[in-house]
């Protein structure tokens, strides 16, 4: 009898042991088209937040979930937002969870944004506090209000772009706030740039409150550039009240793709990314440029050609066919070394519309199917000094049409040791989570996570969230319902 329980328990228990990690269920909930969308929000001492919508949007019509730290739903309600205004974002903060809303203030004819704390019952903890205003008349509705926190979570930065009081002219407004939501600073810039001229590639906050912006223009000089563009980085340090701005790259350069990083350990910020020499070319250069913060100088800008023996390596591609490059190839993670030095996980991705024809009531149409196609990641680890230690490959083909890529992609997590990345293999059939895992002197190896055996299983990459130093949690549609998992390394 004691062999028979010890069986069950080894059978049915929730948690599994394989490969030196441990995989974690969550109860299914079922699939509901009201909200088909999820977005894990993170993990605090009193549970796991999580919310759902029926669009990507996370703006309207908004459900929050919280499970226990065993996964099991704890309750689900709509979101407790008691004024009309659209979710800009929920972040855990301090382990505690806060609403940060925008909503048009009909007296003062300005855009508010406030923030509401949430308690551990899902119930709103005192009312909306305005923590920023702007004018109703610059503030731009198709641009989204960018909010984050700090790798510590102690500190909240939020990015907002709004026109400028003269025309031809825009604000770059930034605000910082405290793990109790009362502001650090609020500053405003005048870029000479219209706001529809202007993108904003990234920006990050480091343990200090100091701000970092990835942004770039239309160029000055644009017939002496192989780019169009002019990119920068902008460092705001709210000690000394100081604005830098340092222009990246150069002029023979024609920047396909770029990612910043902020390294906290050892206090730097690195910009990395792809260029050809000119547009239209091949793609097959690499820069790296970091920032010290305390001494607000330059440390390294290095710029090559990747080897073509290392590029056909990282793009899988044939030295005796096309030459290989890393057009289409798109950043999904750049993680900082403790000596200075990068990791750049980027994954090739394309989006193509297919034209058919049918009919409806003996008339002919047309229709358009839009495919999403994740295909290869190429792995690139950078030395502090610019050169290259080695560069990784994952084979992988994905392609969906008409839902976004919704199982597609990867999800990426560094630990001290190792950079997973995780996927699903065989979409058009019951496939597994792979995992793929680099060490920082190039060793890799590639398994199954999940195996879909007796049920089936797909992980839904983009909503993803590295919990702890060794731990993820991420959504799955696990026999056609919604199940969270939890995997420890």
């Amino acid at each position: 009898m004691a062999f028979k329980r010890l069986f069950f328990l080894i059978l049915f228990s929730s948690s599994i042991i394989c490969f030196g990690q441990s995989v974690e269920w969550g109860n299914p909930q079922k699939i509901k088209q009201k909200n088909l969308y999820s977005q894990i929000i993170g993990e605090a001492t009193h549970g796991i937040y999580v919310l759902r919508c029926k669009n990507q949007d996370f703006s309207r019509d908004v459900i929050l979930e919280k499970y226990k730290t065993n996964l099991s739903l704890e309750q689900s309600i709509p979101a407790p937002i008691s004024i009309n205004g659209n979710i800009e974002r929920m972040l855990i903060v301090n382990n505690e969870l806060f609403a940060f809303i925008s909503a048009k203030n009909t007296i003062t004819n300005q855009i508010d944004i406030l923030v509401q704390k949430i308690d551990p019952t899902l119930k709103p903890n005192g009312l909306p506090v305005v923590i920023a205003s702007l004018p109703s008349s610059e503030f731009i509705d198709k641009r989204k209000i960018q909010i984050k926190t700090s790798a510590d979570k102690k500190k909240v930065i939020m990015l907002i772009l709004s026109k400028g009081e003269v025309s031809g002219d825009s604000k770059l407004n930034l605000y910082a706030y405290d793990e109790s939501i009362q502001q650090i600073f609020g500053k405003q810039f005048t870029l000479n740039e219209r706001s529809e001229d202007i993108f904003i590639t990234n920006f990050e906050a480091d343990n200090n409150g100091n701000a970092f912006v990835l942004i770039d223009f239309p160029a000055k000089n644009p017939k002496i550039q192989a780019d169009n563009r002019d990119f920068f980085l902008y460092t705001y340090y709210p000690k000394e009240d100081k604005m830098l701005a340092y222009q990246l790259a150069n002029e023979k350069m024609f920047v396909e793709e770029l990612a910043l990083s902020v390294n906290n350990f050892n206090q730097t910020v690195s910009v990395a990314g792809f260029y050809s020499s000119e547009n239209g070319s091949l793609v097959n250069g690499y820069f790296m440029e970091r920032f010290s913060i305390p001494r607000k100088t330059t440390d390294e800008k290095y710029a090559a050609v990747i080897d073509p023996t290392l590029l056909t390596q990282i793009t899988g591609g044939k030295l005796d066919k096309k030459s290989p490059e890393l057009k289409n190839y798109y950043i999904r993670k750049l993680v900082p070394r403790s000596d200075g030095g990068l990791i750049i996980v980027s994954e090739k991705y394309t989006r193509t519309e297919q034209r058919y024809s049918y009919y409806m009531n003996n008339m002919p149409q047309e229709g358009i199917r839009v495919a999403f196609n994740y295909d290869d990641v190429a792995i690139i680890s950078i030395n502090k000094d610019g050169s290259i230690q080695f560069g990784d490959l994952i084979r992988k083909r994905q392609s969906s049409v008409g839902d976004g890529g919704y199982l597609s992609g990867i999800s990426c997590f560094p630990t001290q040791d190792q950079i997973y990345v995780l996927y699903n293999s065989e979409l058009d059939k019951d496939g597994n989570i792979m995992v793929h895992n680099v060490n920082y002197q190039g060793k890799a190896d590639e398994r199954i996570a999940v195996k879909s055996s007796s049920f089936s299983v797909g992980l839904i990459p983009s909503d993803g969230k590295q919990t702890g130093p060794n731990t993820f949690i991420g959504s799955t549609i696990k026999d056609k319902q919604y199940t969270l998992i939890r995997l420890t390394f």
